[in-house]
């Protein structure tokens, strides 16, 4: 192209894109401080009202055996009649109970907003047709009582 501005410049050395570094304490290097570890908890009972959702319910299946919970399987759980959700959730408190991943606590059940996320337009929809087909009749009902107060003449 311009072959003497080509040549004034020098070429400049890039140096390689540096890596950024981010520090962050996994779950295994935390020092639980929680009163509701593995060394604390030596019964079902105990176990089952700090997980919460009502698995206390389910304490006769394991005759409150905290031992006998933790050997058995989904499977075994499925034939004492365990249903699917509550079982999920056991297992998984099973697992970090058994492994002391994190302080034993209720995890809540997620609320759906507007009917969930693939129902929420139409939900939102019907919500708004229902208030402007409220309104509308409210309307006409304040319309036909002040006409029969006579405070409308047409």
């Amino acid at each position: 192209m311009f072959p003497v501005l080509r040549s004034c410049f020098t070429p400049v050395i890039r140096a390689p894109l540096l890596v950024r570094t981010f520090t962050y304490s996994a779950p295994v290097f935390r020092t639980n401080t929680s009163t509701r570890t593995k060394e604390n908890v030596h019964d079902l009972e105990t176990f089952f009202k700090l997980i919460g959702r009502n698995c206390n319910e389910h304490l006769d299946s394991f005759e409150g055996n905290l031992d006998k919970f933790l050997a058995t399987s989904s499977k075994d759980m499925k034939e004492m009649g365990i249903d699917v959700s509550t079982r999920k959730y056991m297992l998984r408190w099973k697992h970090k109970f058994v492994n002391d991943l994190e302080p034993l606590r209720e995890h809540k059940r997620g609320k759906k907003k507007n009917g969930g996320e693939r129902k929420a337009r139409t939900v939102i929809a019907k919500r708004k047709a229902l208030e402007r087909l409220e309104a509308k009749e409210r309307h006409a009902s304040d319309e036909l009582e002040a006409e029969r107060k006579g405070e409308r003449t047409f």
